[in-house]
């Protein structure tokens, strides 16, 4: 079963595949929201400590959960959702985990920024890798096609109302992650 989630998930990531060429199995659902938590926590938990970075990758995944469920359900496709949800699941976090190596050059830059904010007014004392930020930009676009991509396919619409569904899903995670975040901040004094 883990062999063809595998292949069907990169056919998807080379747009030759849909979320109905998803495997349909409700038993999937949780292993792979186990797989996008952790990539996430493994991304945030290079900048944050580990209770932000959990609540983070949690809220990240919930919030694309809940987008998904109500486009569907308001377009009436409810029965779409395991197929599209797990497909989400599967390729955001395969894309965040091809990221992970990219994110760890760049992080301790980030820490500093982060514990020295007036490094912002000297650009010239802040030198990121270049090649390294391009294909961390390259990786998030390629996962915001793919999503889109896969909501175009999930909720029979067009491509840009696709782009249109993914954008809000960007938007309502970085709503939770950021809330998700600053509550587990407060609760563990992080």
């Amino acid at each position: 079963m883990f062999a063809q989630v595998f292949a069907v998930t990169l056919r998807i990531l080379g747009f030759r595949a849909g979320p109905q060429d998803f495997p349909y199995d409700p038993g999937l659902t949780r292993p792979l929201v186990l797989l996008a938590i952790v990539a996430n926590f493994l991304i945030f938990v290079q900048v944050l400590p580990g209770p932000s970075s959990a609540a983070m990758a949690a809220a990240m995944v919930g919030g694309m959960a809940l987008v998904v469920r109500s486009v569907l359900r308001t377009r009436g496709l409810l029965s779409r959702y395991n197929q599209t949800f797990n497909a989400l699941l599967t390729t955001t976090a395969l894309l965040t985990l091809m990221l992970l190596p990219l994110f760890m050059q760049v992080a301790p830059d980030l820490r500093e920024l982060a514990a020295k904010p007036e490094l912002l007014e000297r650009p010239d004392a802040l030198k990121l890798p270049q090649g390294v930020v391009f294909l961390m930009n390259l990786l998030n676009f390629w996962n915001f096609a793919v999503t889109a991509h896969i909501l175009r396919h999930a909720a029979n619409v067009q491509l840009w109302v696709g782009v249109l569904i993914a954008l809000i899903i960007a938007f309502v995670a970085l709503f939770l992650v950021a809330f998700a975040g600053t509550f587990a901040g407060v609760l563990f004094g992080a």
